[in-house]
């Protein structure tokens, strides 16, 4: 935050902001046709009409929905809390959960919007196509303190461990759920998982056959997206789609063009395939191609895909291995400022088995990130212009059912070695306590780290004055920002139509990003780790089913944030 202060800082962050997130939308009316037929050609069946769907499933109808009870609304089931299935009421971390039909019900049309009706999320819109996205503060266009996954591909960018929101999407209808957890989740989900863990899951392509058209227009623009899902013999399930989106520009303050707006196409595939009873292979790749506006300038251009296998295979009832492995390639081009390619491999292994009154989770991954930045302007320049990232991490966690059904303890570490910081740890330890079956009270104690970046290390900015001297540069001292936080949580559900979550926090940074003067007016400023601080705050969020076809849900947040410079 301090960061902004100085005025050719400001610059820098006004020119990366444009490499944001998504689109702003004007009023839409949305138009949406299903047609989901059997792949044997039998006679079309609804997701919304009660009978076997056409891959087997049972779907049930909106009469049938209203007689679940509240418990059973609540209690969705969740894996990024402890990678591995478990009801909302019993994770141990404030998370929330956005339902695909949440999201369909809302008529949001992007992620970005998807994540306003998270609890506790900070999602603003800086212009036609850029976002500011975090969760309990730090909120900026960079923002840098949060994992995000889409069916578990790591989205954050080592050019400055933030997101590209603006190529980052999904067809909306084929949306499982997006978890988040507000806090620290680096002991399962690696660095950069400091102020909270978004975990972005698609259905399966047995949950999505037949054919679907969904399109929406308005005023300012529109979207049209078409999927198809099939079956190949018995045991395997495919899908296809293409949407692409066009926006106008939005209109400035005091009057005129702001020359922002989108044009944008993706498409994709997934292909499920069981090979016996224990063993299921995914593969499923999406390839977009993309320009956004910006004032006075010609436009940002985009491209870039991403190709990913999964093997799962199951050793038992509550034993699994899995191993992932997925490639992506971006290519950024902000003309007259810079240009970015950059190929990542990265793979990972995942198990669970259960030990007498222990379950565990481990796993490891190795990732590589190549970049090749062109400096095409005066503004600022990343100086070397190739990198190659490399991190290497293993983690395990316990958790130790000591009363079953009732107490548990939960622990375990991440460990990594990357290029920019060398090696990390981040542990955790949890408790939760159930002692009804309406309730559950959680205690957490974290470590988590925000891991240099490009823009920390490699950084340089020109004195528009001279021409030739440095005014804001990067330096290959900067550590990682660190956090020790501290979590207490309570859920209970006080009658058959309410339900409450509480979550308290208090978060104690050190070595945060700030600029350091290096001598008299006019000298370079480094950026460097002079800033510590806390902040603390609360999240309440209820929901209450009115009557069998009315429920109500809202939260509200408070944060104090306290930064100050370290001592010396």
């Amino acid at each position: 935050m301090q960061f902004l202060k100085e005025p050719r800082a400001a610059i820098l962050y006004h020119r990366l902001a444009r490499l944001g997130s998504c689109v702003c939308r004007g009023a839409t009316i949305a138009a949406v046709l299903l047609l989901s037929a059997r792949a044997s050609g039998q006679e079309a069946i609804a997701p919304s009409i009660v009978g076997e769907g056409p891959t087997g499933e049972v779907y049930r109808s909106p009469s049938e929905l209203k007689k679940l009870s509240l418990q059973e609304l609540v209690d969705v089931e969740i894996t990024s809390s402890s990678r591995r299935p478990e009801p909302i009421s019993q994770a141990s971390s404030a998370i929330d959960v956005i339902t695909g039909d949440t999201i369909r019900r809302s008529g949001v049309t992007n992620l970005p919007d998807a994540l306003r009706l998270g609890a506790g999320m900070e999602v603003a819109q800086i212009d036609g196509h850029t976002w500011a996205i975090s969760a309990r503060g730090f909120n900026i266009s960079t923002a840098n303190k949060l994992q995000v996954l889409l069916d578990g591909r790591s989205l954050y960018t080592p050019l400055f461990s933030g997101v590209f929101w603006d190529v980052q999407r999904t067809f909306l209808p084929d949306l499982e759920q997006i978890e988040v957890i507000r806090g620290p989740g680096a002991t399962l989900w690696g660095a950069n998982a400091v102020n909270g863990v978004i975990n972005i899951r698609t259905k399966s392509a047995r949950d999505t056959q037949g054919f679907l058209l969904d399109a929406g227009g308005g005023s300012e623009g529109g979207n049209v997206g078409l999927r198809y899902g099939g079956r190949i013999g018995r045991d395997t399930y495919y899908r296809a789609y293409v949407m692409t989106e066009r926006t106008d520009s939005l209109s400035l303050e005091g009057g005129g063009d702001a020359q922002d707006g989108t044009d944008f196409t993706q498409g994709g595939f997934r292909i499920e395939s069981a090979l016996g009873s224990d063993d299921t292979l995914t593969l499923q790749g999406d390839g977009y191609a993309g320009a956004f506006g910006q004032l006075n300038a010609p436009d940002i251009e985009v491209d870039g895909g991403n190709l990913i296998s999964r093997w799962v295979h199951q050793l038992g009832v509550d034993s699994s291995l899995s191993v992932q492995g997925y490639y992506d390639r971006t290519h950024r081009l902000i003309p007259g400022v810079f240009e970015e390619h950059r190929d990542t491999f990265d793979i990972e292994l995942e198990g669970r088995f259960v030990l007498g009154a222990h379950d565990i989770v481990y796993g490891g991954n190795y990732r590589i990130s190549s970049d090749e930045i062109g400096n095409l302007g005066p503004t600022l320049a990343f100086l070397p212009t190739n990198e190659t990232e490399q991190l290497v991490s293993a983690y395990v966690q316990d958790e130790w059912h000591i009363i079953p059904r009732q107490f548990s303890v939960v622990a375990g570490s991440k460990f990594e070695y990357n290029t920019f910081s060398n090696f990390e740890v981040q542990p955790s330890g949890r408790l939760v306590w159930t002692p009804t079956a309406e309730q559950t009270l959680w205690g957490a104690i974290s470590r988590a780290v925000r891991t240099p970046t490009r823009i920390d290390q490699d950084l340089f900015v020109p004195n528009p004055s001279t021409g030739a001297s440095v005014a804001l540069r990067g330096t290959r001292d900067f550590e990682s920002e660190v956090l020790v936080a501290y979590e207490l949580g309570y859920r209970v559900q006080p009658s058959k139509t309410l339900s409450l979550d509480l979550s308290l926090y208090y978060n104690d940074y050190d070595n945060l990003r700030s600029q350091e003067p290096q001598g008299p007016t006019g000298s370079p400023i480094i950026l460097a780790n002079m800033l510590e601080g806390q902040t603390y705050g609360a999240t309440l969020g209820g929901r209450w089913r009115v009557t069998d076809w009315w429920e109500l849900d809202g939260n509200v947040s408070g944060l104090h944030v306290d930064l100050h410079r370290s001592p010396g």
